[in-house]
């Protein structure tokens, strides 16, 4: 059964997403120790992979993450220098990820927090208040069909050396590091992270299933009916916008690195799927759907090509 928490009081005063968002722990495990890493005072990069399971089967919208932070400097300002938290896919297990780092992402990251300063008072009261919190100012679309998530946090150093609650993942969440004073290295400790989460909603659900290279199957819901629908591929996810046609100003989800577009199709009745082949130069791409109706163009969540 999932451990659903609520917000603590510090956190939910705070958060600015819809009254229907959930504080949601992962991986669903106790607390088994504090950890250092990857919040301690000098600089590091850290990557925690998330197994997709966990997650269900429908797309869903993370708006931040929250840490349960020791005690030991409660009550004090922090400042975390040059904060960068990155989502995306990765085609490693939880146990399997490498410390070269770059190596474990499929495609590309997804920013969705950059601070050059990011103040906080360390807040403690036990390893399930969720305190310190880490709001997205890009909200990111995961598809547990797509792949195993992967969480990327960089920061060139903090002004205390705070510790975070941590679980032993396996098999659900293990994480990586490239730091300073703990080295590189893996191991099978996982940071207890809250996932705010609400559904990916605004525009038509995108699944994409199959093999790359090879078969894969586009399957859409939500969308409006009996519309024309672009399939639009990049190498990159970003923020192009599309500059003529029946859809110009439409803001997307992709990047601008090889960006085409592949097939329009029918929405039918607002729900459908489409099969597709797919080679060797599609895979670590990304596939998002553009819907023609209206101004803007409603648009589905980006996925990772698998």
């Amino acid at each position: 059964m999932s451990r659903i928490v609520a917000l603590s009081a510090a956190a939910a005063a705070i958060v600015g997403c819809a009254a229907s968002s959930l504080g949601q722990v992962y991986p669903n495990r106790p607390h088994g120790g504090w950890n250092g890493i990857p919040f301690w005072t000098p600089p590091c990069a850290y990557q925690q992979v998330f197994a997709a399971g966990q997650f269900g089967s429908s797309p869903i919208m993370i708006h931040s993450l929250s840490f349960a932070p020791d005690s030991f400097y409660n009550g004090e300002d922090y400042t975390i220098s040059n904060l960068v938290v990155r989502l995306g896919y990765t085609d490693k297990a939880p146990g399997g990820l490498s410390s070269d780092l770059p190596s474990n992402v499929r495609g590309s990251l997804t920013t969705v927090l950059n601070m050059p300063s990011f103040r906080g008072i360390v807040d403690s009261q036990g390893p399930d208040y969720f305190s310190m919190r880490l709001p997205f100012t890009t909200p990111f679309c995961y598809e547990p069909a797509s792949g195993n998530l992967l969480v990327q946090i960089d920061l060139a150093g903090s002004s205390l050396g705070i510790a975070i609650s941590t679980t032993y993942g396996m098999p659900d969440s293990t994480r990586a590091w490239n730091s300073s004073i703990f080295g590189n290295n893996t191991d099978t400790i996982a940071a207890r992270m809250m996932f705010e989460i609400t559904p990916c909603t605004g525009g038509p659900t995108l699944q994409l299933s199959g093999q790359c290279p090879g078969v894969l199957n586009v399957a859409w819901s939500g969308a409006t009916s009996n519309r024309q629908m672009g399939i639009v591929y990049a190498r990159n996810t970003g923020a192009f916008v599309v500059p003529g046609g029946p859809c110009a100003g439409t803001a997307l989800g992709l990047g601008t690195n090889q960006i085409q577009l592949v097939r329009t199709v029918s929405t039918g009745s607002g729900s459908g799927s489409v099969n597709g082949n797919a080679g060797p130069a599609a895979c670590g791409g990304y596939l998002q759907l553009v819907v023609a109706d209206g101004s803007p163009c409603s648009t589905s969540n980006v996925a990772a090509i698998p």
